[in-house]
């Protein structure tokens, strides 16, 4: 199995142009070097889906793959990670005040996307470390940059903070499986290499499978109280992509 995921800096392009605008945005460079104000707990509550943004056109419509936002505290610092459009990242915040947000410099991984995917990528995290403010109405958050482009997102339900990590490889072709009396096919997954495939009835949340290649898998498990008669007891949910790769050719 050939990867071809790593993780490198996002911001290599980024404009000094730009950096040098947020430090005229005053809110922007009061920010800079003191110790955030605090988290805002409607940010943190959700992930979070764009669905527009000045002047763009929405990977949706061409890949499939939509870009999300997830916010979490870890260790008292601010980590904000995701989908952008084509590879996952991940990339420090923080709340300097309500309603003033900074992300800085993202690391994703590096996987083979087409051209035009690979551009809206590289312009969306440029842009999200020159977003300056937010607010959230609803279900609806929107971000501004210093540019004045403005980021609108949904609200899309989040894993609990109960939920365990788990690291799972998935096989390049499903298998077929039954469920009920109904036949169908089911991802094959096991925990080490070393273990044979096993069969997963269920789904996995936010994972967009490309028959033909090896996925190492970072999961959210969550156990799901009451469930329908002959439904999973657990819940998956993708956490990240760890690994993408061609599967080798079967011998």
């Amino acid at each position: 199995m050939t990867f071809i995921s790593s993780l490198i800096p996002a911001g290599a392009r980024r404009s000094l142009a730009i950096a040098g605008a947020a430090c005229i945005t005053l809110a922007a460079c009061a920010g800079a070097g003191q110790k955030p104000s605090g988290d805002d707990p409607l940010l943190l509550a959700s992930r979070w889906e764009l669905t527009s943004w000045t002047g763009h056109q929405l990977p949706q419509a061409t890949n499939g793959k939509p870009v999300i936002l997830n916010f979490v505290r870890e260790k008292e610092r601010g980590r904000v990670s995701g989908r952008a459009g084509c590879n996952q990242f991940a990339a420090p915040y923080s709340v300097r005040a309500p309603g003033q947000l900074t992300i800085t410099e993202a690391v994703t991984t590096r996987m083979a996307c087409p051209q035009q995917a690979q551009q809206f990528e590289a312009d969306f995290l440029e842009q999200l470390m020159a977003v300056n403010h937010y607010r959230i109405a609803g279900s609806q958050l929107e971000m501004q940059a210093i540019d004045g482009q403005t980021l609108v997102f949904q609200a899309r339900d989040k894993p609990s903070a109960d939920a365990k990590i788990k690291f799972i490889y998935v096989a390049p072709q499903k298998a077929p499986c039954s469920a009920g009396v109904m036949q169908t096919t089911c991802f094959q997954i096991r925990e080490r290499k070393e273990d044979p495939w096993q069969l997963w009835y269920g789904d996995i949340n936010g994972f967009a499978f490309t028959p033909g290649h090896d996925y190492r898998l970072r999961i959210l498990e969550e156990q799901i109280a009451n469930p329908p008669a002959d439904a999973s007891s657990v819940k998956w949910t993708l956490d990240l992509v760890v690994e993408q790769g061609i599967a080798a050719p079967s011998k």
